[in-house]
């Protein structure tokens, strides 16, 4: 026998559910986060000596930015083109060999910095401890450290730029090795596969695409860096622009600044079209 329709009013939608309460005591703790995030703020301003007045008058006063630099700096000296393009060379290939050392660094560091692959928990916090303390060293200071060592030349720069990317790309690296699908390592591991064979096979494999695709992201990185380290004694476009900063030849500056944003942009076109190619 069938069933009697059902009335079309029968199947309205009832009232809607009231919104859930909101518990007191998290609402005193969003209060109190934001009352401390606030108090932060205020204090950071303050321990820094933070002034809206002095930021106005640094841009637009008399003696701001705009007024007697980025004006006297126009139209930038061609005629230094150049030298700076020469410069900008030893800047790249700063940031180059960094790089090209502290992957490779990186990778062999590999079996020990992922937790899913090392030996044992004290080796793996042996090597992330060394990262993180490699990390934690800012680039200048390492460079000053090696221009007493090696001397005033872009080879310091180099060193310290690869010491320094050991701790961010092993860190990186490491992390992307933990995140990977380790099926493949069980079936080697199984399989009766050696530590070495299961990194070369698997591991690498599985994780390469990543691994470039980080190289990459950190290339336009360093070369900012090596020209800021250039301007301690690392040579390069960064020295060029500190020596013409001290001797007021601004137009000269706004020629290397145009270059070094060139280099900057293209590195950074460049690395996005080979990463997403992978």
């Amino acid at each position: 026998m069938a069933s009697a329709p059902i009335p079309a009013g029968a199947l309205q939608p009832g009232p809607p559910l009231p919104a859930r309460p909101v518990r007191s005591a998290e609402r005193w703790i969003k209060l109190l986060a934001a009352a401390v995030l606030l108090a932060l703020l205020v204090f950071a301003w303050l321990d820094v000596g933070g002034s809206l007045s002095n930021l106005i008058n640094g841009l637009f006063g008399s003696k701001g930015i705009f007024r007697s630099i980025v004006g006297p700096s126009l139209p930038p000296n061609t005629g230094a083109i150049g030298e700076g393009l020469r410069a900008s060379v030893t800047t790249f290939c700063v940031a180059v060999l960094s790089i090209a050392f502290g992957v490779i660094a990186s990778v062999l560091m590999l079996p020990l910095a992922a937790r899913n692959l090392a030996p044992s928990r004290s080796a793996y916090e042996l090597v992330r401890g060394i990262q993180a303390v490699l990390r934690a060293i800012p680039e200048l200071i390492m460079m000053l450290l090696f221009l007493i060592t090696v001397g005033i030349n872009p080879f310091s720069a180099v060193l310290a730029l690869t010491l320094h990317g050991i701790g961010v790309k092993g860190k990186l690296f490491a992390e992307a090795v933990e995140e990977m699908d380790m099926t493949p390592v069980e079936a080697l591991r199984v399989a009766g596969a050696g530590r070495l064979q299961v990194f070369l096979h698997a591991v690498l494999p599985g994780v390469q695409n990543t691994l470039i695709s980080l190289t990459l992201y950190r290339l336009d990185a360093n070369f900012r860096s090596a020209v800021t380290l250039g301007a301690v004694g690392g040579g390069g476009i960064g020295f060029l622009i500190d020596n013409q900063l001290n001797d007021f030849q601004f137009k000269v500056v706004a020629t290397y600044l145009v270059i070094m944003v060139v280099w900057v942009l293209a590195i950074e076109r460049i690395s996005t079209l080979l990463r997403a190619r992978l």
